[in-house]
């Protein structure tokens, strides 16, 4: 394929790459193409499906259907790690987890609150590590305020045997590190702000409560297991054993917005990649980088490395709806909706910036969700 010469504009600060399109043609890419298999969850008909893709010799196709996996309610909470990804969700007051393993293809099903009827409950959380699921939630109690409740199933033994700890505060997001479980809440009837409580995994006890004041809207984690927890205007890093804090703040109009992906990928060097809200772009949710080290953000404007062609007839890109990161081959993966098509999609490949080029696109039977490099 014939691609195009582009420049990058760097500005200090929070960093934003800008590729600009030129006239000047150049070489049929030259990257490896190693042979790789990508494992894409895809929205179609309001359920998730997941494909396979092979990758290598000029090839780029689906290979086969992800039989492991069963159709399963698009609305789904979801919970991933960078091996492995878990959905929870309620239909006919049954509520059931699904989870997939990207390293051995495997996939679990359970069914969870069995003891209760899941319509009774609102569901605002959900996380898994191996073998424990804990999934936060709050419900109406006759004559009292609601209950705030984080239920732990292990299933080592019985899911119908779950373990609840009671909360005073709202929980709004979860995350499991070092052996313990991450419970981020808001304190919404009194003060508006958010705290994060420890709770030990051997005990089920809650250790300590962390103030973290107003906006504190999500948890990551990084790849040596430090939860970061992101604001709209910066991000605190806490070490999940001793919970000291280290903060990043960001310059006026530079922050990164990886507060509001709904789908991530952390690469091997803590690179995150996201859908990042552009506003004033022509499409306003695109492909980002953020390096937490150097706290600079590269930027893919779609106008800017596609033709009004491209983007409007042969892609028909109407949002950014997954990001991943292809490490053997260099390879962003750009997964997208199309215009007016609610369960069609694709995904674009590019190698990043600063040797930016467009390598391919496939187009697919549904919206990717979440893509896993194997």
């Amino acid at each position: 394929m014939k691609t195009y010469k582009y420049v990058a504009c760097f500005v200090l600060g929070l960093s934003f790459f800008a590729c600009e399109k030129s006239s000047e043609q150049v070489e049929d890419n030259i990257a490896p193409n190693l042979q790789v298999e990508y494992t894409v969850f895809l929205q179609n008909n309001n359920v998730l499906n997941g494909v396979v893709l092979g990758s290598g010799e000029d090839e780029f196709s689906v290979k086969s259907s992800l039989s492991t996996f069963s159709n399963f309610p698009s609305n789904a909470i979801k919970y991933r790690t960078k091996t492995d990804i878990s959905y929870f969700a309620t239909t006919n007051c049954k509520a059931t987890l699904q989870w997939f393993n990207s390293e051995n293809s495997e996939s679990t099903s359970v069914a969870l609150f069995e003891d209760i009827n899941a319509c009774d409950i609102n569901v605002h959380a959900m996380a898994r590590f191996n073998e424990i699921v804990a999934v936060a939630y709050e419900r109406d109690l006759l004559g009292k305020d609601k209950q705030f409740v984080v239920r732990l199933n292990s299933f080592v033994g019985s899911v119908n045997s779950p373990t609840e700890i009671i909360l005073d505060k709202k929980p709004v997001d979860l995350l499991f590190s070092s052996n313990r479980l991450f419970v981020l809440t808001l304190n919404e009837f009194v003060t508006e702000e958010y705290h994060l409580s420890a709770i030990d995994l051997n005990t089920n006890e809650i250790l300590m409560e962390l103030d973290l004041g107003l906006d504190a809207k999500r948890l990551f984690a990084n790849n040596v297991g430090e939860i970061i927890v992101s604001y709209p205007k910066l991000h605190t890093i806490i070490d999940p054993v001793t919970l000291d804090k280290s903060y990043t703040s960001y310059g006026d109009n530079t922050e990164p917005g990886f507060v509001t992906t709904s789908d991530f990928f952390m690469d091997n060097a803590g690179k995150i990649y996201f859908q990042k809200n552009v506003p004033s772009a022509e499409i306003t949710e695109v492909p980002a980088i953020y390096d937490f080290e150097k706290n600079s953000t590269v930027v893919y404007l779609f106008e800017n490395f596609l033709t009004e062609t491209e983007l409007n007839i042969k892609y028909d890109i109407a949002q950014t709806t997954s990001v991943a990161y292809d490490e053997a081959n260099n390879y962003v993966l750009i997964g997208y909706q199309k215009k007016g098509q609610v369960d069609k999609g694709g995904i674009l490949r590019i190698t990043p910036a600063p040797d930016f080029k467009l390598i391919d696109n496939i187009d697919l039977d549904g919206v990717p969700n979440t893509i896993f490099i194997k």
